[in-house]
């Protein structure tokens, strides 16, 4: 039986390492790695004027700032900001000269990095694809209703991913909502940014991953006296498929 999976980062040591170039130190927690897409969850802590140098990627990824700055490309971006990167996008970034900022970066597929040695070979590089910024703040929420309860439920789309499917969505379970028992024919994971999350009987709070495995049985939602706001991250196309209540788990 799949079974949800826990990372709290309360509870974890920060993996400090150098970047490979630079030799700069930042810190990393790995919070969730997909066998199947390859999608990757990580939190990075970057010094008070980490830069890395200018570099692609062979993948799709993001950066959603927990707190801090994050200085991309010329830009300054604040925290409730998702700044994703096209797959062979040009991009440099960290965190501003007297600010640590800390963030989590989220792939679409497997990730791995290429550093780019000069002028010649970033304008080889450079195809005109720039990073797409979605900013909480500036965003409408959409309300819908569970399909089931017809309970109400906010949410924000930040990224649809056109080669994978894979999502990225803010979202608010108001106090007392709480999903019937489902399956997802994806993975994902819901990570706690306020509030706490209920998920099969146990209770989790800001800073926690939980991450489904596709197939895993679940119910969770909001407890009876406060809102919840978490980040849910899919592995590709997300759809939902309710059980009967006395589905045996």
């Amino acid at each position: 039986m799949k079974k949800q999976q826990i990372a709290d980062v309360r509870r974890m040591e920060w993996n400090y390492r150098p970047n490979s170039v630079t030799g700069k130190v930042f810190g990393q927690k790995p919070l969730a790695e997909d066998k199947d897409m390859g999608v990757s969850i990580v939190m990075n802590r970057y010094p008070a004027g980490f830069q890395t140098i200018t570099h692609t990627h062979p993948c799709g990824h993001g950066l959603f700032i927990l707190d801090g700055q994050i200085k991309t490309n010329g830009s300054v971006y604040g925290p409730e900001t998702l700044i994703w990167y096209p797959e062979g996008c040009v991009a440099e970034h960290g965190a501003t000269e007297y600010d640590d900022a800390t963030v989590l970066l989220i792939s679409n597929k497997a990730f791995s990095i290429h550093y780019i040695k000069d002028e010649e070979e970033k304008k080889r590089l450079e195809k005109g694809i720039k990073p797409v910024i979605s900013d909480i703040g500036r965003m409408p929420w959409f309300y819908r209703m569970a399909s089931t309860s017809g309970k109400m439920f906010g949410k924000k789309q930040l990224h649809l991913d056109e080669e994978t499917g894979m999502q990225i969505n803010y979202i608010n379970y108001p106090a007392g909502f709480t999903t019937d028992t489902h399956t997802h024919p994806a993975a994902h994971g819901l990570f706690v940014l306020s509030g706490q999350l209920k998920s099969n009987g146990e209770y989790f709070g800001p800073g926690t991953m939980v991450w489904y495995e596709e197939g895993c049985i679940a119910e969770h939602g909001a407890t009876a006296h406060e809102d919840l706001i978490c980040l849910q991250i899919s592995n590709k196309d997300f759809s939902i498929q309710y059980r009967q209540k006395d589905y045996e788990k």
